[in-house]
């Protein structure tokens, strides 16, 4: 965007009390709409603690005849850089200041005036990611090497929304792994190394568990009665459930008839 050995058509310094990632963002925005204006120079001055440091910025500002853009959530140094750029005619750009006061005035709620803020959303927002791609690699039993990270592990029989309270989990920031019961198939000797692991057993009436299975086959294609929607065959699976989850400690839901959210909610009281 510039070059040291060319004169800037523009020279922009972004101020902020936290690293002015907001300022940058806008900046490159407003800039999309000027493409014949090449030579730029952004300089940054992050991290402003104190209205002396404000003001020596602006001073280097008015020496290089910089556009000033702050965001700069200190209503002080708002007010102090407003000043002195208006008396030292220094072109000054405040991002925040009066949509936040538009907000408290029409909500009536009060700023909470913390740099920064966007940044930890912004963390927020990897660590859901992280835990949902997480929670799918640890879907449904395909996972187990670091099943220890694991917020919570979910264990249950087929159709008892292991996999949705999962998923519902991670788009909160939890790591979830949920492993399906099968008489026939062990649980891997791992999983009862961590002992330190939340686990939570969800079930439900064989009946209950029944119905659902029987739209599942309508929705496979499926015609007649298999062993997969056997009522004696989910009977045999929730007792081997109950084995397990007395193995493991686990605190048992009923999910029949629950909302995902009612059993996640539960869930979280743990977390």
């Amino acid at each position: 965007m510039f070059n040291d050995t060319q004169t800037p058509q523009l020279t922009l310094f972004v101020v902020s009390d936290s690293i002015g990632e907001t300022a940058q963002r806008m900046i490159h925005a407003t800039l999309t709409q000027f493409p014949e204006v090449s030579q730029i120079e952004i300089k940054k001055f992050p991290f402003i603690k104190s209205e002396s440091e404000l003001i020596n910025v602006l001073k280097r500002a008015k020496e290089r005849g910089a556009v000033v853009v702050t965001t700069l959530v200190n209503p002080e140094f708002n007010i102090v850089g407003q000043k002195y750029a208006q008396n030292e005619q220094i072109p000054y750009v405040d991002y925040m200041s009066d949509l936040i006061g538009i907000i408290q005035q029409l909500t009536n709620c009060s700023p909470i005036l913390e740099s920064g803020a966007l940044r930890k959303l912004d963390e927020n927002y990897f660590k859901r990611i992280e835990a949902m791609e997480y929670s799918v690699k640890y879907d449904d039993g395909k996972h187990f090497t670091d099943i220890g990270e694991a917020d919570a592990l979910i264990v249950g029989v087929s159709r008892t929304s292991k996999t949705p309270l999962s998923m519902y989990l991670a788009n909160k920031g939890y790591k979830v792994a949920n492993i399906p019961l099968v008489p026939e198939v062990d649980i891997p000797d791992e999983v009862f190394k961590y002992k330190k692991l939340k686990v939570f057993g969800l079930t439900a009436s064989p009946n209950y568990i029944l119905n659902i299975r029987n739209e599942r086959v309508k929705v496979l294609g499926l015609h007649g009665p298999t062993n997969y929607n056997s009522i004696e065959r989910i009977r045999q699976e929730l007792v081997y459930a109950e084995e397990i989850f007395e193995k493991l400690n686990a605190t048992v839901i009923n999910t029949e008839y629950k909302s995902i959210e009612e059993s996640a909610f539960y869930i979280e009281k743990f977390l």
